[in-house]
């Protein structure tokens, strides 16, 4: 959000968002592009090393299990798991940290380059990879495990009572209640996601840590994690749509031009890994288009959480006006003591024993000796 600027709709948050994605493209896009092809290479090299194998397994009726073969897609999987998740976690970190950072600049007016954006999120490596580890586990790791046992018991379940003889009826409802309760892990995950979904943005903008920043998105995004979720589903339809629309002519072109090739056993091994190519360089640069909108989108819900929470534009008007913060105005000083103008009464022993200067006149009757006389007395009446 410009600073300046009031509270923002959804509509105006996502036209800002496009504004800001268009005018720095080729900055956003560029950033986007380690995290695109990590994922790519990391998914693909599995894949086509999965299609590989399978296009040379011995065929049969029913289909004959190669030990060999099923020991090296094992040890691919093994390999991925220990080796492709971990730089895959590493890259989307710095990479999500490098784009919230120009993200942040950007929304400020401020120019920033690529290799600034990766130097921030390089120096700032553990946090990233922390932010990112924990929502993963709160909102993939866990809801996992409990789909995981809820799937499992609810299967285990559903046979028993199918095996025994129990109402078909019965087992019906033992499977909707599975359906229901994995439907709710669902909505739990994303919930989860969308509450910690400004850990980033709070993490560039205000410098704190991984649980911290976790903390704080939790409390700041209360009011808006529905417009939030929206701009998820949003974006996710987009690049569905976008990665969908470019890869389902390709696959049809290929297939209809290597159709002949489908004849012979290379051809039958050979379209699929074309098409599995085809579809990964198609979703490498989806990735890299569509990712930097999340990013930009969630610093502005950021911003705008924080203007109506905390009057956040009051405080970037301050300072565009060179003001770090709200001048103190100093108290006037003291005054000097000053001596009152009616000396207040005293009791007689603790008069001070002033004297008083003596008139250069002389005594006048009915007055006493040496007692000063002010004005002329006559007959010892006042006039």
């Amino acid at each position: 959000m410009a600073a300046g600027t009031g509270p923002l709709t959804l509509g105006e948050i996502l036209d800002r968002t496009v504004q800001l994605y268009r005018r720095n493209f080729a900055l956003l896009v560029g950033i986007a592009l380690l995290p695109a092809a990590a994922e790519v290479l990391f998914s693909g090299s599995f894949s086509l090393f999965v299609l590989n194998r399978l296009a040379v397994a011995p065929k049969g009726t029913p289909p004959q299990i190669d030990p060999i073969q099923s020991m090296l897609i094992g040890l691919a999987v093994l390999t991925c798991m220990m080796i492709g998740v971990p730089l895959l976690l590493a890259a989307f970190s710095i990479a999500f940290s490098a784009l919230n950072f120009a993200s942040f600049h950007l929304n400020r007016g401020e120019k920033v380059t690529v290799r600034e954006s990766y130097r921030f999120g390089l120096q700032n490596f553990w946090r990233s990879v922390g932010i990112l580890t924990l929502q993963i586990i709160f909102a993939g790791v866990l809801p996992g495990i409990a789909f995981g046992f809820v799937l499992f018991g609810g299967t285990i379940l559903t046979t028993i009572l199918a095996a025994t003889g129990t109402g078909r009826a019965l087992v019906i409802v033992m499977g909707l209640l599975t359906f229901v309760l994995i439907v709710a892990l669902g909505v739990v995950s994303v919930w989860i996601w969308v509450r910690f979904s400004l850990s980033f943005a709070i993490s560039v903008a205000e410098g704190q840590k991984a649980w911290p920043s976790l903390q704080r998105s939790g409390q700041l995004s209360k009011g808006s994690r529905g417009r939030i979720f929206v701009m998820y589903l949003l974006v996710f339809i987009l690049m569905f749509v976008a990665t969908y629309v470019l890869a389902v002519p390709l696959d049809l072109a290929l297939g209809l031009k290597w159709q002949n090739y489908l004849k012979n056993p290379f051809g039958a091994g050979a379209v699929p890994i074309a098409v599995q190519i085809a579809n990964l360089v198609i979703s490498f640069f989806a990735r890299a288009f569509v990712m930097p909108i999340y990013a930009v989108a969630l610093m502005l819900f950021y911003t705008d959480q924080r203007t109506r929470l905390e009057g956040y534009d009051i405080e970037q008007l301050m300072a565009q006006a060179g003001w770090s913060q709200i001048p103190q105005v100093a108290p006037p000083a003291a005054l000097p003591a000053t001596p009152p103008l009616i000396s207040p009464p005293y009791p007689a022993d603790t008069a001070p024993q002033t004297a008083i200067p003596a008139v250069d006149e002389p005594p006048v009757e009915g007055h006493p000796s040496g007692a000063p006389h002010f004005g002329h007395d006559t007959g010892g009446t006042v006039a």
